[in-house]
């Protein structure tokens, strides 16, 4: 077979490009999700042990949601991806999303560092399972000769990610007007960040309308149950030659 010679961006289809703009997508919540704990951890963490924003306790169980975000990253990639070979790509993609946008929602009715800690850890999980399923849906549906440049976008997209979790603490935190209406209302800025964490879910919806399983997924499906079908034909076939030779 010949070599595709042509350029990254030539021939892509309209459903390729948006398998990597919702990828993409879900890659930004990914971040924005791991990222708001970041910007919001000066005053949740201190609000929750009531103690001062310097106080070691506050270090402390920072660090300890930092080291629970990195392993509910590895588990969730680890699981979601395994869970992701047997039931399809898209389906994944869509559980992981709710999975890290429910529980970010959720960490805004914490009531003790612990729990904002152990929610962090369910977070993590989502965004690393969400990851992996995203960033393989990428590879399978683009043809070999854009992957390189696609993978590059789909995980360049993160930055966004970052900045969106900024700019929603500055304005619920930095911004004096909003924080002292909310404090008022008797409400944290940071409850809010994180509550509005759950916004993500609703992009599933769009997945579940639009995307499909990659064709080399489904092959691969295609290919296992055969393979099924012919053990189970080859151990038909052993036990029916035994049977013959007791007879």
């Amino acid at each position: 077979m010949a070599a595709d010679h042509r350029p990254w961006h030539e021939g892509i289809s309209r459903y390729q490009w948006l398998v990597l703009l919702i990828a993409s997508l879900g890659w930004v919540f990914d971040i924005f999700e791991g990222q708001i704990f970041v910007a919001s951890m000066r005053e949740s963490m201190p609000d929750l042990l009531g103690v001062y924003p310097d106080h070691p306790d506050v270090y402390k169980w920072s660090d300890r949601a930092f080291g629970l975000l990195l392993l509910g990253g590895a588990v969730g990639g680890v699981i979601f991806g395994m869970i992701s070979d047997r039931i399809g790509r898209s389906r994944t993609l869509i559980y992981t999303m709710l999975f890290y946008s429910i529980f970010t929602c959720l960490s805004a009715f914490s009531q003790e560092a612990w729990q904002l800690a152990a929610r962090r850890f369910l977070v993590a999980m989502g965004v690393g399972g969400e990851w992996a399923v995203a960033s393989a849906m990428v590879a399978e549906v683009m043809p070999k000769r854009s992957r390189p440049v696609m993978s590059s976008i789909f995980h360049a997209s993160s930055v966004f990610g970052t900045l969106l979790a900024v700019a929603a603490i500055y304005l619920l935190i930095g911004n004096p007007e909003l924080n002292a209406w909310l404090a008022g209302k008797g409400i944290d800025g940071w409850r809010v960040g994180f509550a509005i964490g759950v916004l993500p879910a609703f992009l599933t919806l769009w997945i579940r309308w639009k995307l499909h399983e990659p064709e080399s997924w489904t092959a691969a499906r295609d290919r296992a149950v055969r393979d099924k079908t012919q053990r189970t034909d080859r151990k038909s076939t052993r036990l029916n030659s035994s049977h013959v030779k007791r007879s």
